[in-house]
């Protein structure tokens, strides 16, 4: 680490919500807001989460960049997302999330397109995301892990919980579709999950996560009586239990 470097703060830009000031809902934000939460509690940094309104972006953050999210530690600027994973794993080493699981790794790769191909239209069933679904708790029952690639939280799990909430929330809100609860295994990731502090700290409200669907335009439209639901003028909701 080079000297203009060594203070151990960082900060992370992210997408902002509905209001263009408060922390919004991309699951690939959260996933670096996670590490940088469990890098926190692991004495390796300081961080301070900077939200951006993409619609109007602080000239602070245009000279940076145009997507989000962004990593900044001191001058170093990284946007990359694998180049922000090595960039923390090789300055702030603990914990170590690293992971070598590959098949775990292969497990998830599939699920969100999957899941894109649903709420966009482009598949007219969920069959594509059922049987991804049920790989993964197929994968969990055999391994018997606490977490995905073994039983200590890794990256991979930064990755995959933020997109699984997405998901649960946007699949039920848009599309009436329920993860049914014989998968049992899946389930119990989810707990798990919902059970871990950095998940729950960081996870976007369900409205969050509606409103960012909705602001696409593939994205089937909510109907009246979902869109009041899930306004911004109520409470934020967060669903963070497992169906029984």
């Amino acid at each position: 680490m080079s000297q203009k470097n060594i203070s151990n703060h960082v900060v992370l830009y992210v997408k902002a919500g509905m209001d263009g000031e408060c922390y919004g809902a991309c699951p690939f934000c959260q996933r670096f807001y996670m590490v940088l939460d469990l890098k926190a509690k692991g004495g390796s940094l300081t961080y301070n989460i900077n939200t951006v309104n993409m619609a109007r972006p602080l000239p602070e953050f245009k000279q940076y960049a145009n997507r989000l999210p962004v990593f900044k530690h001191g001058d170093e600027v990284v946007i990359d997302s694998d180049e922000i994973v090595q960039y923390i794993d090789e300055n702030f080493l603990k914990p170590d999330l690293r992971y070598d699981n590959l098949q775990a790794h292969s497990q998830c790769l599939d699920i969100f397109s999957k899941f894109n191909f649903f709420i966009k239209n482009v598949s007219s069933t969920a069959e594509g995301l059922l049987n991804e679904i049920k790989s993964i708790n197929d994968y969990l029952a055999r391994t018997e892990t606490k977490y995905l690639a073994g039983n200590s939280i890794t990256h991979l799990d930064c990755l995959v919980m933020p997109k699984l909430q997405h998901i649960r929330i946007a699949a039920e809100a848009f599309k009436d579709f329920l993860i049914p609860r014989k998968y049992t295994h899946f389930w119990r990731y989810m707990e798990t999950a919902y059970n871990n502090d950095t998940f729950r700290k960081t996870c976007p409200s369900d409205q969050e996560i509606v409103f960012h669907w909705s602001s696409k335009r593939e994205t089937t439209p909510l109907p009246e009586k979902k869109r009041r639901f899930y306004t911004i003028d109520t409470e934020p909701k967060f669903t963070l239990t497992v169906p029984h």
